[in-house]
């Protein structure tokens, strides 16, 4: 649950940030359908997660916002350039032009301007930002590099449908109502390969975030811990369980009986240290040695 949470709030920084830039930018006009289609696609991968073969953290997981959102924000930002990066190129430059001798549907204008709304321009960024999205989840479900652990056949299969859709689109779909126009194998091939390269370095972000921002977090809290342990002069509270059989126990029952622990501090009995008088251990001790004295004698030892 916690990887999709940092893969929903990446993607949807992803396309927010992404697509206000270029319209405030270049005027680039998006089409709205293009981004329901690209919604589908996600979605249908990412419901595969639930058969996933995940393997658990060495400590047990929180819901800690702060950390969700970093990820996401430091993932959102990255993808966000990607595709930034990608238009300026398009627009700005004929590097792909010379290189792989391709060309957009649109001619220049009289200042030697490419139409920055250009129908297939409109389908090279569907393309660009559905098939390397899609590909964020293998990222925020492992913990170290992402072809270090194996996903399931499920999501592994629901992914490269989604991408086989999307490619198919990109080289077909001829849709007026929406202003996307096919692209050729070329601009298809462009993409992937632009994709391939802007995709192996999220693993090297996920180290660094949490190298630097997510240990960041941490050690506040721990600090944070220390401080009222301090001023309370007890203790250091422990914020985490211990296994993760405590932690999936706690999640479950936590909840059901808090009140009852409420009830026990108003009643005194929330003090976690037991005190007993020294007169009362020996009435213990001596009753004890009593109990013990009348089982021996019911029961005595045989000669042999």
């Amino acid at each position: 649950m916690r990887n999709y949470a940092i893969y929903a709030c990446a993607v949807t920084i992803r396309i927010v940030v992404c697509f206000a830039i270029l319209a405030f930018a270049y005027q680039f006009d998006f089409p709205p359908f293009m981004v329901l289609i690209i919604a589908l696609l996600n979605d249908g991968t990412i419901m595969t997660l639930s058969v996933d073969r995940v393997l658990p953290s060495n400590t047990p997981d929180a819901w800690d916002l702060a950390e969700i959102f970093a990820f996401a924000v430091a993932y959102g930002l990255y993808l966000t350039l990607s595709t930034i990066v990608l238009v300026i190129v398009i627009l700005e430059t004929n590097f792909f032009e010379n290189k792989f001798g391709v060309a957009l549907e649109s001619e220049v204008d009289a200042n030697g301007r490419k139409d920055h709304n250009d129908r297939q321009l409109h389908m090279i960024v569907y393309l660009q930002v559905a098939m390397i999205s899609q590909a964020l989840i293998f990222i925020t479900r492992s913990h170290g590099f992402f072809f270090m652990e194996r996903p399931s056949t499920a999501l592994l299969g629901a992914f490269a449908i989604a991408q086989l859709v999307s490619s198919i689109i990109a080289a077909y779909a001829d849709w007026g109502f929406t202003e996307i126009h096919s692209i050729s194998g070329g601009w298809i091939g462009i993409v992937w390969i632009w994709n391939i390269i802007w995709f192996f370095p999220l693993d090297w972000i996920k180290f660094a975030m949490k190298a630097t921002v997510i240990r960041w977090f941490r050690e506040r809290r721990e600090r944070k811990a220390h401080e009222v342990a301090r001023a309370s002069g007890g203790e250091v509270p422990l914020t985490r369980t211990t296994s993760r059989a405590a932690s999936i126990h706690e999640s479950l029952y936590s909840n059901r009986v808090s009140f009852l622990k409420r009830a026990a501090r108003r009643a005194g009995f929330g003090d976690k240290r037991v005190r007993m008088s020294q007169g009362e251990l020996q009435r213990f001790s001596s009753i004890q040695a009593a109990q013990t004295g009348a089982t021996l004698a019911r029961n005595p030892s045989r000669a042999h």
